[in-house]
């Protein structure tokens, strides 16, 4: 394969990877799944089969709001639900209550203390 081809196909991934890191949701996407999945596996038993970043909502304090749709196993059938997390400018969970935004409680149960407004 030649030089130049081998360059321009470079030069290809590396623009497509920079497109990817630049979307309306930041570019964190894996950050922001790893906490999600990590929410999820302490607050239940059920499985999880797909997470997306739906919006990251900055703060004027540098928290975020980060909203995920994500499919899971009711115990039935597959189902989908939203959660929005409340997120530290380290990228860490600002708030362990991850906030199941249909009933707004938070996953593991209980009341939350912040009120995600996505």
């Amino acid at each position: 394969m030649p030089r130049t081809l081998r360059a321009a196909l470079a030069l290809a991934a590396l623009a497509v990877a920079l497109v990817g890191c630049n979307r309306e949701t930041g570019g964190g996407e894996a950050k922001y799944l790893h906490l999600f999945n990590t929410a999820w596996a302490k607050t239940s038993n059920l499985g999880l089969y797909e997470v997306k970043v739906a919006s990251v909502m900055p703060l004027p304090d540098g928290m975020k709001v980060v909203t995920v749709n994500y499919l899971f196993n009711n115990g039935m059938v597959p189902d989908q639900g939203r959660a929005a997390m409340l997120v530290s400018p380290e990228n860490r969970l600002a708030d362990p209550c991850v906030v199941d935004l249909a009933i707004d409680q938070c996953l593991g149960g209980g009341a939350p203390v912040w009120h995600a407004k996505p």
